[in-house]
């Protein structure tokens, strides 16, 4: 069961998620923040119980069954360069990391934004803004979490999981929502002051699913293999590649980073 009453009851932040748009069905919850967001206030959370159409990064569909799952997007109205936006997108990734590893153990991270348990996918966050050549109007981190679901379509099961079926029983929702709202806003403060995520660089980089090891870089149609070395400053992920030796860098959005034999 899930209702804006027992999400606010849970909700411990002093800014995200206080204003509270809860809907028991929509098609994203992405596309209804973005269409009500020049008129909202900073931190407005929406949360739906059902996503129709919901979506994932690379315009990949995402999973989105009633009375199970977490879908949520947070209004961020800050100015910020809009280069920087990306970095949202791994400070939603470190506030789900935290939220979901007071409840399971082997959680990780998989670059840039999906949280890994077992090895297996249990969280997508698409982020989107609008701005001028100068700085945001508006940036919507979008959120899903596998949290009850009992089983996956045949296509996804071998990459996806969910907290049920992790630990064997069900988990309270709201409870979750509140845990991931109060950890962004930590999150978020402090990249507010930095301007850069050098302040979670090393423990997200302890928590790298795949680092040191080989994976395939994949752009279009090119890729190439390298070992994933850690992110830097602006959560671009350093790798070494495997023919040359040479370190680069490649930033979210741009690519996708898979392991050699598998999802991670």
């Amino acid at each position: 069961m899930l209702s804006k009453e027992l999400i606010l009851k849970q909700m411990n932040t002093a800014y995200c998620g206080k204003n509270l748009i809860y809907l028991d069905e929509t098609d994203s919850t992405n596309e209804y923040a973005k269409k009500i967001a020049a008129t909202s206030e900073s931190g407005t959370l929406v949360v739906a119980d059902c996503q129709k159409k919901g979506k994932g990064r690379l315009g990949r569909n995402w999973n989105s069954p009633a009375g199970t799952c977490i879908y949520m997007s947070l209004i961020l109205k800050e100015r910020i360069e809009p280069h920087k936006s990306p970095m949202v997108t791994l400070i939603a990734a470190m506030a789900v990391f935290d939220a979901v590893r007071e409840k399971l153990s082997d959680v990780k991270i998989k670059w840039p934004n999906d949280i890994v348990v077992g090895g297996k996918k249990i969280t997508g966050i698409l982020t989107e803004m609008k701005s001028d050549s100068q700085e945001t109007e508006y940036i919507v981190p979008g959120i899903g979490i596998n949290v009850n679901n009992e089983e996956f379509a045949p296509e996804i099961a071998a990459n996806a999981t969910s907290m049920k079926i992790e630990a064997g029983r069900d988990f309270d929702r709201s409870i979750l929502i509140a845990n991931v709202m109060k950890y962004f806003e930590k999150y978020y403060d402090e990249f507010l002051k930095t301007g850069d995520l050098s302040f979670i660089k090393e423990i997200y980089n302890d928590n790298l699913v795949n680092r040191n090891n080989e994976v395939e870089i994949i752009s279009g149609e090119d890729s190439y293999r390298a070992a994933a070395l850690g992110i830097d400053d602006s959560g671009a992920l350093i790798v070494r590649k495997k023919d040359t030796g040479e370190i680069h860098t490649v930033v979210s959005g741009e690519v996708s980073v898979r392991g050699v034999y598998g999802y991670v």
